[in-house]
This record gives C-alpha cells, structure tokens and sequence, in this order.
C-alpha cells in the first residue's frame, strides 16, 4: 500500500515537468518521423527563400539510437558585395549574393555553431552555392550543407548533410562514424 502511494505521488510531481517539456516542443515545425519523398528544388526560385525560419534537422545516421536532432533559428538575406572569406563558394542570385545567420538551439554548442551566427558582410554565417545553402565553414573546417527539395510560402523541405572538415570520427572501436546527415524542415515566422 505504501508503495502505491509513493508511486502515485511520483507521478503526480512529474507530471508539471512532463506538460512543460511538451508545451516547449510545440513551438518547433513538425517533422515527420521518416524521410519524405521530395523532388529537386527548381533553383530558378531561389529568392524565395529569403526571411526567417524555424529549422529543425533531423539525423538519420545517429548510430547511438533514438533521434536525434538539431533546432535554431535561421535567416536568409541579400547582400551586394560578395563574402570575402567564402568568395570562390558563394554564387550570385538576383545580382546580389544570398547569405544568412543560423542561430542553433541547445545543446549544439562549439565552435563550428558559433561561426553559423555570423552575420558580418564579408564573413557570413551561411551563404548560397550551387544549389545548397551553405551554414558554417567550407573546405577544410566543419559545417551543414541544406538541399532544398519543398520550399512553400510558409514551408521548407529537404536533405541536409555535415562535413567534420578534415577529421575522422571514430567509435570507441576504432571503426569510422559517417558524417551526420538526414533531413529538415523549417516554418516560416517573418
């Protein structure tokens, strides 16, 4: 009988933390649980794109199991002058180059999120190339490349995949971890 009664009142003491852990996810897109079918992106509507979104990424390499998954704001404008640092990557759209900030949510700390919140002209946090929007380095450091396959008046869709620069990340068995990809989704809020 005791034990009814302690059990019971465990879950009555974790049921406020319980609705505020769902009340905090209502915010996000919604993802589906699985991949979508998604066709190419007609990059000719490009422009498109510029505003502010709600991103959700989800990992579907994760081989820890679960779902894992990245959030953030990001936001996409036009520029007239060309990214200095990112100059021979960043392709014009409209004679202007489309480039952007990408503000993840936590736990995704570190340096390679903190260079996607760079929103200075000649270093950018995120920049258009051919036909993916870049977030982060290019090269020889880490970052995010997101391929658009749905983009809506109020929606985007697609692949994305990360680049660990020139690192190989291996398991605590020495075998080689693949980089992480999946897809996303993203709400426009501006």
């Amino acid at each position: 009988m005791v034990m009814r009664k302690i059990g019971l009142l465990s879950v009555l003491l974790a049921l406020p933390f319980l609705a505020g852990g769902a009340g905090a996810q209502a915010a996000a897109p919604s993802c589906a649980s699985h991949a979508p079918t998604m066709h190419p992106f007609d990059s000719t509507k490009v422009a498109t794109l510029i505003g502010t979104f709600d991103l959700i990424m989800i990992d579907t390499t994760s081989l820890r199991g679960g779902v894992r998954q990245h959030t953030g704001k990001l936001v996409v404008w036009l520029q007239d002058s060309v990214p200095k640092r990112r100059a021979t990557m960043a392709r014009r759209v409209q004679d202007r180059f489309m480039v952007g900030t990408f503000e993840a949510a936590l736990p995704d700390t570190g340096e390679m999120w903190s260079k996607m919140m760079s929103g200075s002209a000649d270093s950018p946090g995120a920049f258009w190339s051919d036909g993916y929007l870049r977030l982060g380095e290019f090269g020889q450091k880490s970052g995010i490349s997101l391929h658009f396959k749905l983009v809506t008046e109020n929606e985007l869709r697609g692949m994305w995949t990360s680049q660990a620069g020139t690192a190989v990340i291996v398991d605590f068995t020495g075998d080689r971890e693949p980089d992480e990809a999946g897809y996303f989704c993203a709400r426009r809020v501006k």
